[in-house]
Order: C-alpha cells, then sequence, then structure tokens
C-alpha cells in the first residue's frame, strides 16, 4: 500500500520520512531498496513528546523539505504504537493536530492503521479521505475536530512539586524575570544558546500576558532530573486555535509569540479553559527544555 505513492514521490525529488516499526521498515526496504532515499525517524524519539509537539515537529520537516526548492515536498508516513507513556486519547489528538499545523504546507501525510474490521471507520473518524486498495475513498464516519477532542482532552497539567520560582511580572518586571530564567537555565546546565533561547521564548511566553491579558501573568519554574520547565498561567482568555502550533501570517499580530516559543523549546504545551473547563486558569503555558 505504502511502496506506490512512496515510490512516486521519491521519483520526483521529494523527502520521504517514516516513522514506522522494524517489521514495516524490512518490507518497504525489501519493496523500494534500502538505498532508495527513504529516512526513518526512531518511532521512540518522534513521539518523545505530547500529541501537539510531535504534529509541530512534522511541520517543521515540511518546512525544511520545501526549502530544498524545485517545489520540493515531504512525504509522510506515520503508524501508530503501544507506547507505555501514552494515553488513550494520544492519537486522536495527534491526528487532529496534524490536519491543522500542516495546512498549506507542501507534505502529504499517509497515516497507517491495521484494516481490521471496525478500524476503518474508526480510521475515518478522524480523516476526510481513505487510501484503500491504492483508490482514494471519502470517509463515511468523518466527526468534527472539537467533538474529537472533546472526547479525548489532553491531561491536565502534571503536578511538579514546589516550584524553585514563583512570581507574577508585570511590565517594570520583565528585565528581572529575565535574569532569572536565565541564572535557572545557566544552573540547569542548558548552555548558553539554549539558555538564550529559553529566556526569549519565556519572556515571549510572559509579554504575551502582559500586553494581551490581566498584565501580571504568574511565572513558575521547577528543575527536574532531566529538564527545566517554566510555566506562565493567566486568568485571561485566550480563544486563539491551537495556540502557539500554527505559524501566523506575516501580516497578523497575534500568535507569534506563543509560536515563536514553540520552536525554541523542546515541549510547549498549552491549557485553556475554552478547551478544558477544568483549567484552573483562562490559559496555562508550560514550555520544557533539556541540556543539549
Amino acid at each position: 500500500m505504502l511502496r506506490a505513492p512512496l515510490r512516486a514521490a521519491l521519483e520526483r525529488g521529494d523527502h520521504a520520512v517514516a516513522v514506522v516499526d522494524d517489521r514495516c521498515r524490512a518490507e518497504l526496504d525489501r519493496d523500494l531498496g534500502p538505498d532508495a532515499g527513504v529516512e526513518y525517524r526512531p518511532p521512540e524519539r518522534m513521539h518523545s513528546a505530547p500529541a501537539f509537539t510531535v504534529a509541530t515537529r512534522w511541520a517543521r520537516a515540511a518546512r525544511a523539505a520545501a526549502r530544498g526548492g524545485n517545489g520540493r515536498r515531504l512525504m509522510a508516513v506515520g503508524q501508530q504504537f503501544d507506547f507505555p507513556n501514552t494515553d488513550a486519547g494520544y492519537w486522536t489528538r495527534l491526528d487532529v493536530a496534524l490536519g491543522h499545523v500542516l495546512h498549506g504546507l507542501p507534505v502529504t501525510m499517509l497515516c497507517c492503521f491495521d484494516d481490521a474490521p471496525g478500524a476503518r471507520d474508526a480510521a475515518g473518524t478522524m480523516h476526510d479521505v481513505l487510501l484503500v486498495d491504492g483508490e482514494e475513498v471519502a470517509s463515511r464516519t468523518r466527526r468534527g475536530d472539537r467533538d474529537l477532542l472533546a472526547d479525548h482532552p489532553q491531561p491536565p497539567p502534571e503536578a511538579l512539586g514546589p516550584p524553585l520560582l514563583d512570581t507574577e511580572v508585570d511590565l517594570a518586571g520583565l528585565a528581572g524575570m529575565r535574569r532569572l530564567v536565565r541564572r535557572e537555565a545557566v544552573l540547569s546546565g542548558l548552555g548558553p544558546f539554549r539558555a538564550s533561547d529559553f529566556v526569549l521564548a519565556l519572556n515571549e511566553i510572559v509579554a504575551n500576558g502582559v500586553e494581551h491579558g490581566s498584565g501580571r501573568p504568574r511565572l513558575r519554574m521547577w528543575r527536574t532530573a532531566d529538564e527545566l520547565v517554566g510555566e506562565v498561567s493567566d486568568a485571561h482568555r485566550t480563544r486563539l486555535p491551537f495556540p502557539g502550533m500554527i505559524a501566523p501570517p506575516a501580516a497578523g499580530s497575534r500568535g507569534r509569540g506563543l509560536w515563536l516559543a514553540s520552536e525554541l523549546t523542546d515541549v510547549l504545551q498549552v491549557w485553556t479553559a475554552e478547551d478544558d473547563p477544568d483549567c484552573p486558569d483562562g490559559i496555562v503555558v508550560r514550555a520544557r527544555m533539556s541540556p543539549p
């Protein structure tokens, strides 16, 4: 099923990326040849973050392929896996997010499903078109994205214990906040470049709260065994769709700060009262960064 579209993409000079299990990779290598040019990314690394962050990783891959010029596109192949740390709604959230973050980008995304009884209808709830026996078939069971996310909301922010920093920040306190974040980033071993990225990311998030929110967002930070975590919460509600996930238009005035923060950090998660009635504030943004 994958052989024909992948071969056609490679013959066009497109960049092909596959995140599949060993069995599927072996079959593709047998059909296409091990030197066909498919880039295989380890599933456990690609899916080492929440679903919305993984979607942005695919979007970056599509933009990188386009930089090759000559109308180059990305042919992406994704397969579902049973990971011990993924909840039941992970793959639904990922599929919904992919439909939004990849919109308008030069990419064709193929999501692999077992064609067991009932599996085709289940896959159709998240996709407009199915590829069946090489033919495109319109889904008969497609559901709305809001309904899907309502049934499979992302888990609430994980409790991380007492923070090492907990402060409200106003306009006059932005410079001092940046110094505090840089100090913690250096102490966490992020190194000069990643520390600067983390400072800029949190500055963008906090500045959003100062300029567009309540004017006094709350910043908390934690240091775990593996990463530095910064969280900004604000009572002001936002109605931005998929905040931080979609690159804003060049002429746009909203959404740029969260998107930049997402690009600069390892993981950016956003919870809003609009999407999660149990959200303790109007918006909670959590950024995570690990040492190099």
